[in-house]
């Protein structure tokens, strides 16, 4: 989970680097997996304000602007169309750097001189949309560094909260963790909301009508205008991973992050009569606001007006009461819902989300009006309005905090290290703990906050001291270990990118034990001596350690098929192992299994078995993930080939080789449909298409960025020719020869027909491939691409000995 360091020290004072931090978290037992930069990656981009704006003399969609910082006024072509005079802009002058390295330069666009570009959120690497040039509250300063606008260079710390500890999911609970860690001192935020409870018949009528919820607080907001929420508002949401949706949405969010307290805002107008928490009835749905019906159970809570459910409770709100562009009015709903009754109807429901994480964790039940507050002002700030009445705070049962008696001795026996009883009640109240001392010597009465759920006993109190304390003050009986944190990995980072582009493709993802049978390696053709063999296996079929994953995969598909289940997409990433010069090697791979329909069974569709070009399909879509697709080639495996054993294993004529740097660079893997004897083997009579790839080679060349193209300026001229050639020849051989001619005006080459048989003759094949060209700087002439087709089309006739036909 991702906290802003920035964020947190608006709660703390502390001269501390996010580093610091980080290490003292993991030292008493919250880990941070790592620390890392977070804000846009630009120098040089500034504030501006548009001053003038004309239309282009040479072009009618373009607009020239007028754009001035307080040292220089700056000349833009700009294509974008939402800005006016007047406006605050993001301005790139010449020398700015842009996300990925891009150095503005000075340009002529159409005969007019740009001295830098007006940025939309895209370009500064903030949003992956934008609707125009990014347009700055009219309160920021020209000539302002863009950087510092957005909240300024920032550190995110990930970092792994354990279920028992749900007060430190927000940046508040975080924030007052690390104050009792360093000591130093922690500024909680009091909203400054001034209500006069004016009689206006909006106070919100809630009934609890069910024990899953033990507090509900309600408050009306009218006169609200919805529309974007400031720049550095949505930056930090996204960079705690979450999508800005409009300021009224975003406010919640924001104390969802910043308090740990889940909030929804309704359309006031949607709601109908009093507001009641109930169970849901036999038969009851709700479409809820990600577009899905929901069907409901009695065991499931919901809030419902008079007309029936309008959410479901603590999970997700209903798109009949959505915030939307056209509300006015709003009731902000914060509440405690017991978080067994969360859990359980979202698993039932197989609906998970923010919300429902924390609720299931279990929030501070005493927060939920301080919450309410601070959302209400946020909302109020950003998005205008007036609350319409006092706060609804139903709350039946007021929950009483348990007194701890705590026996200092004990702890130092459980412990093995001494206290004196001023330090101990120095630290309990550093945690917000209340400490009573009794009549008796070191006997305290302790009661733990309302937001500690983890705090039950003498033990837990305990370990709160020596968390504090430092777990490395506790004598050293036994050898002891440095804790550390340190970030993934290159393979790591690939390992995390492929598993997830796969389970985006629809695979599941198997884990196999690393040992399989002799019988097995035999099956699948591998040479046993060179596998590595264990001294004490679990058992016989357990006691060689695999070179291949595909033998695993193929032992789940048998599995699977004994079970009637035919439509199977499975991948697999782990290490293989091997013996080479007397030694183990072990190498990271990647394999996959495709069997069953193209698209699963359908009662609209006609069923089209998996085949080569299916599997192909997601080997090309793994390389575009890590974006290597230019640097991956696909050619018949040969003797001496790295995968050329695997590759026997395949369809003679259904078979590809995996070559990243072309048919002469490195072996990466290998894809195709199996063997019918291979299939067979393992009960298939079906097509199974599997494949397997080398991490090695793309952990040197995956980009975590990916890398785009400017939008080509000029047409395109496409030409068709469709030709006869010797069988034996690849599509790739073609592709290269015809990509070399002019690598700069050949834009793409694909085959879009191929025929045997009938008048081609034996041992030939017509290939027919659309060639697009396509210039940088200028619209190519017909005379130009009539020129460049023909060198085309000779190297075609002198290369392959082609005969075109017309």
């Amino acid at each position: 989970m991702l906290f802003s360091y920035n964020w947190i020290k608006e709660y703390i004072d502390t001269k501390l680097s996010a580093q610091e931090v980080a290490e003292r978290l993991t030292s008493a037992g919250i880990e941070v997996d790592g620390v890392s930069s977070d804000g846009p990656d630009i120098k040089g981009v500034v504030v501006a304000e548009i001053t003038a704006k004309g239309g282009h003399p040479n072009a009618d969609r373009l607009s020239l602007c007028e754009v001035a910082t307080p040292d220089k006024t700056y000349s833009i072509v700009c294509g974008a169309t939402n800005m006016k005079v007047g406006d605050k802009v993001a301005l790139a002058p010449v020398g700015a750097v842009l996300p990925g390295g891009h150095k503005l330069k000075r340009s002529k666009i159409r005969g007019v001189v740009s001295e830098g570009m007006m940025c939309s959120e895209v370009e500064l690497g903030l949003a992956e949309e934008s609707g125009g040039i990014m347009i700055l509250p009219d309160g920021s300063e020209a000539g302002q560094d863009l950087v510092t606008v957005l909240d300024g260079a920032d550190s995110m710390l990930d970092a792994d909260i354990l279920p028992n500890r749900p007060d430190c999911i927000s940046i508040r609970g975080l924030a007052r963790e690390i104050s009792a860690l360093t000591n130093c001192a922690f500024v909680d935020k009091v909203p400054d909301l001034k209500e006069d409870c004016p009689d206006t018949g909006d106070k919100v009528e809630v009934v609890i009508d069910s024990p899953g919820c033990k507090r509900y607080s309600a408050r009306v907001i009218r006169g609200v205008k919805v529309g974007e929420s400031p720049p550095a508002l949505k930056a930090r949401l996204e960079a705690h991973g979450m999508r800005p949706v409009n300021n009224v949405v975003d406010a919640t969010n924001m104390i969802l992050l910043e308090m740990g307290q889940p909030l929804h805002a309704f359309d006031y107008s949607g709601l109908s009569g009093p507001i009641t928490v109930r169970q849901a009835r036999e038969g009851e749905a709700v479409i809820a606001i990600d577009g899905r019906e929901y069907k409901l159970k009695e065991d499931m809570l919901v809030i419902a007006d008079e007309r029936g459910p309008q959410a479901i409770a603590g999970i997700m709100g209903g798109s009949s009461s959505e915030v939307t562009g056209e509300t006015t009015d709003i009731m902000l709903e914060s509440a405690y819902f017991v978080p067994a009754a969360v859990r359980r109807t979202s698993r039932r429901l197989g609906l998970n989300s923010d919300s429902s994480y924390r609720f299931e964790r279990g929030v501070d039940i005493e927060s939920v009006t301080l919450a309410l507050d601070r959302a209400t002002e946020l909302i109020m700030e950003l998005a205008g309005g007036k609350s319409a009445g006092c706060v609804t705070d139903a709350y039946p049962v007021q929950k009483k905090q348990e007194t701890i008696i705590f026996d200092i001795p004990r702890a130092e026996r459980l412990l093995g290290m001494k206290f004196e009883e001023n330090e101990v009640i120095s630290i309990l109240e550093g945690l917000s703990i209340t400490v009573e001392k009794t009549s008796e010597k070191n006997i305290l009465k302790v009661t733990p906050p309302s937001f500690r759920v983890d705090l039950n006993s003498q033990p837990d109190i305990s370990e709160e001291i020596a968390r504090i304390k430092g777990y490395g003050n506790i004598p050293e009986l036994l050898p002891t270990a440095a804790l550390a944190y340190g970030r993934r990995s290159r393979l790591s980072q690939l390992r995390r990118r492929l598993r997830a582009l796969l389970v985006g493709e629809g695979f599941s993802e198997a884990i196999n034990y690393s040992f399989v049978s002799p019988e097995l390696i035999g099956l699948m053709g591998d040479d046993i001596e060179q596998c590595v063999s264990l001294v004490n296996p679990l058992s016989a079929e357990q006691s060689v350690m695999r070179r291949s994953l595909l033998p695993s995969l193929l032992e789940n598909m048998r599995l699977n098929l004994g079970r009637s289940n035919e439509e199977l997409r499975l991948f697999e990433v782990r290490p293989v192992y091997s013996l080479r010069g007397g030694k183990v090697e072990q190498s990271w791979r990647i394999a996959g299994l495709l069997y069953g329909n193209r698209t699963g069974k359908q009662w609209n569709r006609n069923d089209r078995w998996c085949d080569f070009f299916d599997i192909k399909g997601v080997v090309e879509r793994i390389f575009q993930g890590v974006s290597l697709e230019r640097a991956i080639e696909y050619a018949k495996p040969e003797e001496g080939d790295k995968f050329f054993k695997t590759a026997k294993l395949m369809h003679p004529g259904k078979v590809a080789g995996v070559f990243k740097g072309g048919r002469r660079g490195v072996h990466t893997g290998v894809l195709g449909e199996l063997h019918p004897s291979v299939a067979r083997g393992f009960g298939s009579r079906k097509t199974v298409c599997v494949f397997e790839l080398e991490l090695a080679p793309m952990e040197k060349g995956f980009q975590k960025v990916r890398a785009y193209e400017k939008l080509p300026r000029f047409p395109h001229s496409s030409r068709d020719t469709a030709f006869i050639l010797d069988e034996a020849v690849t599509y790739s051989e073609i592709i290269r020869s015809v990509s070399k001619i002019n690598t700069k005006v050949i834009e793409n080459v694909e085959v879009f027909d191929v025929y045997y048989g009938g008048n081609v003759g034996q041992g030939k094949k017509s290939i027919a491939l659309r060639i697009i060209y396509r210039s940088a700087d200028k619209t190519l002439t017909s005379d130009e691409v009539d020129k460049i087709h023909s060198m085309v089309t000779g190297e075609l006739v002198s290369r392959f000995g082609v005969e075109f036909r017309s």
